[in-house]
């Protein structure tokens, strides 16, 4: 009769700690990163109205928005394809081109996320000239036009403004040829920002 005692207890010590270590991996996992302010903006008229900044480190992050705008943009073999992510007339012409020659199409900017704010004012949102939030260009999908997102699929943020979020969810990447269902279809399944 001891013999099971030991049996069932060991059993029990061992699922105990199974059980522990997925859990501890979980709140390990989101320690490790700070938090970073940005701002979200659909032009650069919005960004200095906001007063946060003047208007020609604005008219800076923009154009550094719309640089990097074809790299990281979803690429599509065909525009139905795109316009079917992202809506009737908001594809545009990639500057790429297909290895026979042939067109692709990318969406339009909708936006930028501009990590680097340096507001002059005290009371303003300041953001260090450190920052690890890179300015970059934004879309919005079709099934979720009221989301701001990176060219990954990341969404940012609802309204323009000051956000908060983690700089390693919005690293730009290499835009990539994608299918339908690659954006659009996913946008409406997240509504979450930042993580």
């Amino acid at each position: 009769m001891k013999q099971t005692k030991r049996v069932v207890m060991k059993r029990s010590k061992k699922a105990a700690l199974v059980l522990m270590v997925p859990v501890a991996t979980l709140l390990l996992a989101g320690c490790g990163e700070e938090r970073e302010q940005a701002m979200v903006f659909s032009d650069p008229s919005e960004c200095s109205a906001a007063g946060l900044n003047d208007t020609a480190q604005c008219n800076a992050d923009y154009a550094a928005a719309q640089a990097l705008h074809p790299q990281v943009a979803p690429k599509y073999l065909n525009k139905e394809e795109c316009e079917t992510d992202f809506g009737p007339g908001q594809c545009e012409t990639a500057p790429q081109q297909t290895a026979q020659g042939g067109s692709v199409f990318m969406p339009m900017m909708m936006g930028f996320l501009a990590g680097q704010m340096m507001g002059n004012n005290a009371s303003n949102l300041q953001q260090s000239a450190g920052s690890k939030v890179p300015t970059q260009p934004l879309y919005k999908s079709r099934d979720d036009r009221s989301t701001f997102r990176t060219a990954t699929n990341t969404p940012v943020a609802k309204t323009i403004g000051p956000i908060s979020l983690k700089p390693s969810q919005v690293q730009p990447q290499v835009g990539q040829v994608v299918r339908r269902g690659g954006f659009g279809a996913q946008a409406a399944s997240r509504n979450s920002f930042g993580g």
